[in-house]
């Protein structure tokens, strides 16, 4: 078990750590991280997707116990946070809805795809996928409605914002690359080689590009904002979700041991971006959200390798 840890997760937050470091001697400029994510986002990482998928049999793979397991135990994780956030934190309705994306949005693209492919291969990497075809489209779109239907006033006009961002993730480049892997895979159509080839050397670029990026992501940051928010979401994130998507998938659903082991991955996943994102597209929750973070990034570096530990040892 501890080759395990050694050789397959120690290199991946090994990478994270050489990110920060590299930022913080300056060979990654603070400028240079947008330039570098948008590579990842729009180039390496819908190239690995895209591979990944025409090249596996969704098919056989696709379970929808794994959306039942996964998004039972977000729901009900989001619905807790919020109202804790309502009531105890006197939270508006715009704020308890992003402190409760800071407590579910897993940061699946950037880390949880370079790690399960470190440990689990190819074979892992199927379920993540699944997951993360509707991980965007669903919360996002779901904090949305909460934050626009609160500013509204009940007149229905935040229904076209809505609308809006939900083309928006629909457009996005990573989405893009599953829906076509996925058709790729079902029709078994094949890429050409040359362009196999191509797409098999972005694969190898990108989770090295996103495991730097998240390094470089931490460097600067400080705890800042409403600290008991951001210490709500931390506990709902890295202990409450993991445990309520565990339960469901193994005492409801009854997952094989893979998918279970995959979806507690990707539940203890630190919060993403895309809750800072949203923080500063409506003028809430700026500091709490870039707190929360920043908390759930460290303590991931030791909860996640204890996941992986505990779990090869089933």
């Amino acid at each position: 078990m501890l080759d395990l840890i050694v050789g397959k997760v120690g290199p991946v937050f090994l990478t994270i750590m050489c990110g920060f470091l590299l930022t913080y001697v300056k060979v990654i400029s603070r400028e240079g991280i947008p330039f570098l994510a948008k590579i990842a986002m729009n180039a390496f990482i819908p190239a690995m997707l895209f591979q990944t998928l025409s090249k596996s049999d969704i098919s056989a793979h696709f379970d929808l116990r794994l959306w039942g397991s996964y998004y039972s135990g977000v729901l009900v994780n989001f619905a807790m946070v919020f109202v804790i956030a309502r009531l105890w934190l006197k939270a508006r309705t715009d704020e308890g809805a992003v402190t409760a994306m800071g407590g579910v949005f897993s940061n699946i693209v950037l880390l949880g795809i370079p790690l399960v492919q470190a440990v689990y291969g190819e074979e892992g990497l199927v379920p993540v996928l699944i997951i993360l075809s509707i991980h965007p489209l669903s919360l996002l779109g779901m904090t949305i409605m909460i934050v626009e239907g609160s500013r509204s006033g009940g007149d229905g006009h935040w229904l076209p914002k809505v609308g809006r961002s939900v083309l928006r993730v629909l457009r996005n480049p990573i989405i893009i690359a599953i829906i076509l892997g996925v058709l790729a895979s079902l029709f078994g159509i094949r890429m050409p080689e040359m362009i196999d080839g191509t797409f098999e050397r972005f694969r190898t670029a990108g989770p090295t590009v996103a495991l730097l990026l998240v390094g470089a992501g931490l460097y600067g940051q400080s705890v800042r904002g409403n600290l008991s928010a951001s210490l709500l979401c931390t506990v709902a994130k890295m202990v409450v979700q993991p445990i309520l998507v565990f339960s469901v998938a193994h005492f409801i659903f009854d997952l094989p041991p893979l998918q279970l082991t995959i979806l507690t991955l990707v539940a203890a996943l630190p919060s993403g971006a895309n809750v800072a994102i949203i923080a500063g597209s409506y003028n809430v929750c700026i500091d709490r959200s870039a707190t929360t973070i920043l908390l759930t990034t460290i303590i991931s570096m030791i909860t996640l390798p204890l996941i992986v530990l505990y779990a090869g040892g089933l």
